[in-house]
């Protein structure tokens, strides 16, 4: 889990499950000016990894619509094989049994089901790109 910064994994299959957290030491604390501090939102206490949070000097625009999350740990696919065409395009509607992608985890490729109903407006992760669990990968109006 620390070579590939994680700090959720979780595994079910076969009525077995199995959940590991990754403890790790608090950061250090900064002390801000009263001022500044006032100004600066409270920190999020979940356990994101490093490199799936992003920060930016901008606020973001406000997003429609919902998104189909990454249930797990791994590599997204769009296809079933590089020669396959992808399984959903931006514009087309799917419903809550529509296959949208494939992650790949421990060399065991998980079909991906959408569970929303709705017209996908944005695909959030390139072919091939490791996903972290809860990454929204693909979002739906």
């Amino acid at each position: 889990m620390k070579k590939n910064d994680l700090a959720v994994f979780k595994l079910e299959r076969d009525g077995f499950r199995i959940e590991l957290e990754a403890h790790r030491s608090p950061s250090p604390a900064v002390v801000l000016p009263h001022s500044i501090a006032a100004s600066v939102p409270p920190a999020h206490t979940g356990a994101v990894p490093a490199n799936v949070a992003e920060t930016s000097s901008t606020p973001a625009a406000p997003t429609t619509g919902k998104e189909i999350l990454s249930p797990m740990v791994g590599t997204f696919y769009r296809a079933s094989s590089p020669d396959s065409a992808p399984y959903v395009e931006v514009g087309q509607e799917i419903n809550e049994e529509s296959l949208v992608c494939i992650i790949e985890a421990m060399k065991v490729m998980n079909e991906i089901k959408a569970e929303i109903k709705g017209i996908i407006v944005e695909i959030l992760v390139e072919n091939g790109t490791p996903v972290q669990f809860g990454q929204p990968l693909i979002r739906v109006k």
